[in-house]
């Protein structure tokens, strides 16, 4: 069958549009999407068809991502955007764009300041939100969804008509579109909605965070085709606190050789798409992030994400470690004092301020912050003496201002910032603008986005400097986690630096192998007959044959980049993890992770593609199956064991129908694990062999590993 037919346009960031007589349609709305259909001469559509899948979990980012298509066609078209999708679907956007557009239906932020209503700045947040949503629609009326949307429901047949134009889903979810009676194109269920990516082409950095600075990651905002969205890193003492990540920003940061593993903490300020779309991408990637938000913001942006995911919310939580802050009341990351305030929004919405060593930087994030405006809602009653005296009294003193810049009455108009003293506009770099906006004589200037423009206040550097960094990769290793502190101080006192130019030799094929290595900085490719096996960057930790069997080095070791490692001798490492967990899981990865295995994990969609790290830590799970099992034999499941095909074909049968067959690479009793009552048997089809995990072991991994917990959430077997 031909995946699709007719005149198809695939958008540069995902999605379809089908052009159609009376404008086009677009199956499939990936965040940030409208930034390429305002580029085309018909501009952004005003008719949206939602894929069955509502969110891509091979890249953790929802294909029903409504919130700026919606505006636009409200705020610059006058319109309403059109949405064809199922019943059950529509409640789920209702609840994206509801929480998106007016923030949270019930608020007790009460508990989230220091002082309660004597806090400096304490809000009336209800009266704020109403205020805007009222301001939105131009009336004293309150904007609601229906004067945005129109939604065009699926009925049991799966078929809507819209404007003339009939949508129809066959049983296998396969699309045809027709137009007075005239198939005008066909999208089968299998056409990719997302485009392959390229970035990991970019060519590495030979980066060290700094110890105290800011990298913008991108310094647009959602209607910005030439920018990505406003985000930041705030590097504390070496490692970084990912402020409203732009999306794929991770992979990016990846690609030029920064770990995941030194990004662990990020900041939601509020939960407008453009903010938020990036932060549940990072926390589904590898390791369990860190979220510092206010409790109010955290909810909000849990019920989205359960919406969007389509996962319950119970479960998706246990994915992050949710860490409060609190108003009034400084919070210490990494060694650096933050505060945190509500500033002047139409949803939620926090500010940073940061401070280390005596230099310090603040973040207005989205905000109203024109003393004028300000006064005239305290005139109407909507804030309270407190209230107005705090936002006033805007934090311009700091080293370095970070402030957004944008459209009254929700973003800060620039004609105020371009007002200010020039002393203040020095220090200042602006976010959420458009560079052909800023006036050419006002000295003011978009903050400059990327690593090598990275901007570091300067600190004395931090005593025992290296023995810091060197205790961040003990902490960043999986495999130390369940240690003592007095292991830490016994660490310390064996392991060595080493450091290599990148292409430098770490050791050949053939040597002797008489150390474990962790990667501290930079990258290392593990190579075999000319090809790399696999790529280990901070954190990832390799020699482990040598600690236990008693033969030559099987691979060769270089630096990618410019390299710094921990090193520690056979020996001292045997005696540091005698008698642990530590000591097992190394034994088991030395026995089992071979070659047969990475080649059995490559055949799986979501396995093979795992980072090194996460696949170290899988191979220790791993264990071959001693049983050969026969052709027609059942293979015992009930949900104690995972099982991934090693050889041979395993049929899956509900009942008597046969399902689907498996072969190498696939992986079984996965379902187990979230659902009870599986009504699902497996036996083999040929003679087989398998691998299996422990429940516990794999339910365990899967915590630790949020990205992959939501794929196999959703693993049919």
């Amino acid at each position: 069958m031909n995946k699709s037919k007719g005149n198809l346009v695939h958008l540069t960031r995902g999605g379809i549009l089908i052009p159609t007589s009376a404008g086009n349609m677009q199956l499939g709305i990936p965040p940030e999407t409208i930034k390429d259909t305002m580029q085309l001469q018909d501009g952004v559509p005003d008719t949206f068809i939602i894929p069955r899948d509502m969110f891509d979990l091979q890249n953790g980012v929802a294909l029903a991502e409504m919130e700026f298509p919606i505006y636009f066609n409200f705020f610059i078209k006058k319109g309403k955007a059109k949405i064809i999708c199922t019943e059950i679907q529509k409640k789920r956007i209702e609840t994206v764009i509801s929480e998106a557009l007016f923030g949270p239906e019930t608020i007790d932020h009460l508990p989230e300041f220091a002082d309660g209503e004597n806090t400096s700045g304490f809000p009336d947040l209800k009266a704020e939100m109403n205020h805007f949503r009222s301001t939105a629609k131009n009336s004293q009326d309150r904007l609601n969804l229906e004067d945005m949307i129109e939604f065009h429901i699926l009925d049991v047949r799966k078929r809507a008509t819209c404007n003339g134009r009939d949508i129809r889903f066959d049983k296998n979810y396969n699309l045809t579109v027709y137009e007075k009676g005239k198939e005008i194109a066909f999208i089968g269920h299998d056409l990719p909605l997302m485009p392959v990516k390229n970035i990991l082409n970019a060519s590495r950095l030979n980066f060290r965070p700094p110890l105290f600075g800011v990298t913008t990651l991108g310094a647009g905002h959602g209607f910005d085709p030439h920018a990505d969205t406003s985000g930041l890193i705030i590097w504390v003492n070496r490692r970084g606190i990912m402020v409203d990540p732009p999306v794929n920003a991770s992979e990016k940061l990846l690609a030029l050789g920064v770990s995941p593993k030194l990004i662990e903490n990020v900041v939601l300020t509020h939960c407008h798409a453009d903010h938020d779309a990036g932060t549940l991408q990072k926390i589904l990637q590898e390791g369990t992030v860190n979220l510092y938000t206010t409790k109010t913001i955290y909810r909000s942006f849990m019920k989205k994400a359960e919406a969007l995911t389509g996962i319950e919310e119970s479960l998706l939580s246990g994915l992050v470690h949710f860490y409060p802050v609190f108003i009034g009341k400084p919070m210490i990351i990494d060694g650096g004092r933050f505060h945190f305030n509500y500033t002047l929004h139409s949803i939620p919405t926090i500010s940073i301020q940061a401070s280390l060593s005596g230099k310090s930087m603040v973040y207005s994030s989205d905000t109203m912050n024109d003393p004028q405006y300000i006064e005239q809602l305290y005139q109407e009653g909507i804030l309270s003496k407190n209230r107005r005296d705090f936002l006033l009294n805007f934090a311009w003193d700091h080293d370095v201002i970070f402030h957004e810049a944008g459209i009254p009455p929700i973003h800060t108009p620039l004609s105020y910032l371009c007002s200010l003293p020039e002393q203040v506009r020095k220090r200042m770099y602006l976010v959420h603008v458009n560079p052909e906006t800023i006036p050419p004589d006002s000295g003011m200037k978009i903050a400059p986005t990327g690593l090598a423009n990275t901007i570091e206040l300067d600190i004395r550097p931090l005593p025992h400097d290296e023995a810091i960094e060197m205790l961040d990769a003990f902490s960043r290793v999986d495999l130390f986690e369940k240690l003592s502190l007095e292991k830490a101080r016994e660490f310390l006192l064996v392991a060595k630096v080493e450091k290599y130019d990148a292409s430098g030799f770490i050791f050949r094929k053939g040597e002797k192998g008489d150390k474990f290595y962790i990667v501290v900085r930079g990258e290392v490719d593990i190579i075999l007959n000319g090809k790399i096996v696999t790529t280990y960057n901070v954190g990832g930790y390799f020699g482990e044959k040598s600690l236990f069997l008693d033969e030559n080095r099987t691979a060769t070791a270089t630096a990618k980049t410019d390299t710094v490692l921990l090193s520690i001798r056979k020996d001292e490492m045997l005696s540091l993890i005698r008698g642990t967990a530590s000591e097992f899981l190394l034994r088991q990865i030395a026995d089992f992770q071979n070659i047969p295995l990475r080649d059995t994990l490559k055949k799986n969609p979501i396995l093979g593609n795992l980072t090194a790290t996460q696949q170290t830590q899988l191979h220790g799970l791993i264990r071959p199956v001693d049983h050969c099992f026969q052709p027609g034999e059942m293979i015992a499941g009930k949900g104690q064991k995972v099982y991934i095909v090693r050889e041979g074909k395993v049929s899956v049968q509900r009942g008597r129908v046969l399902v689907d067959t498996l072969t190498k690479g696939a992986i079984f009793g996965v379902r187990a694990l979230f659902k009870n009552n599986i009504a699902l048997s497996f036996a083999a089809k040929d003679e087989t062999s398998l691998y299996d995990i422990d429940r516990s072991d794999f339910i365990n991994y899967l915590k630790s590993n949020p990205g992959i917990y939501v794929k196999m959430y959703h693993w049919p077997y």
